[in-house]
């Protein structure tokens, strides 16, 4: 199914390059893309028809009028810009990638928000945004993030052991630990709910 995309930002060079991008990873089958310019994506019919709204190195004024107005459904990825989105605005699948992000990734996240997950570059900079509806539990610390990360990436307890210098037995602690606190009851059920909440990043 093609998704419609609505990208807008200040830049309109950006803006085509970005949109460029997207068809030649995608290709006409892919996506549905439309630049919509910032005067107008305010009006009703900016944020219509839209299955994902992409917004391009959007300067402070513009990232500020935008967090006012986003319709809580619509899913959003920032690429880029003077300033992340706050956390209050991250109530739809929502993420931000830097404005350095190869074309292949940017398509991936366009795709995954639009399936209902949160994309970062740098996850621990999201906790704070996670949604009502979180497991119960305690955050995630600092070291369990350097875990799941790992875990992510398909790597066992022993592999991760050795990327970040434990011992096996404190590797599967923290991915129980991640696991209690995702709620989840397999590795890749917590990878789900990790990327959905927005604890790792894509």
């Amino acid at each position: 199914m093609r998704l419609r995309v609505r990208i807008t930002g200040e830049q309109k060079w950006a803006l085509q390059g970005v949109a460029q991008a997207l068809q030649r990873v995608e290709g006409d089958s892919g996506f549905d893309v439309e630049i919509v310019p910032a005067e107008r994506v305010f009006s009703e019919a900016g944020f219509a028809q839209a299955d994902v709204l992409l917004v391009v190195q959007a300067g402070s004024d513009l990232s500020a009028r935008l967090q006012q107005r986003l319709p809580p459904s619509l899913p959003v990825l920032w690429l880029g810009g003077d300033a992340r989105p706050s956390p209050a605005v991250m109530r739809a699948a929502a993420g931000w990638l830097a404005a350095d992000a190869d074309d292949a990734r940017i398509a991936a996240a366009v795709r995954a928000v639009a399936a209902g997950l949160y994309v970062a570059d740098d996850a621990r900079s999201w906790q704070a945004s996670v949604p009502a509806g979180t497991p119960p539990g305690e955050p995630l610390t600092p070291r369990e993030l350097e875990v799941f990360e790992l875990l992510a990436k398909g790597l066992a307890n022993r592999e991760i052991a050795l990327a970040l210098g434990i011992s096996s037995h404190t590797a599967k602690f923290h991915v129980a630990q991640i696991l209690e606190k995702t709620g989840a009851a397999t590795r890749t059920e917590a990878v789900r709910q990790g990327l959905r909440l927005g604890w790792i990043g894509l």
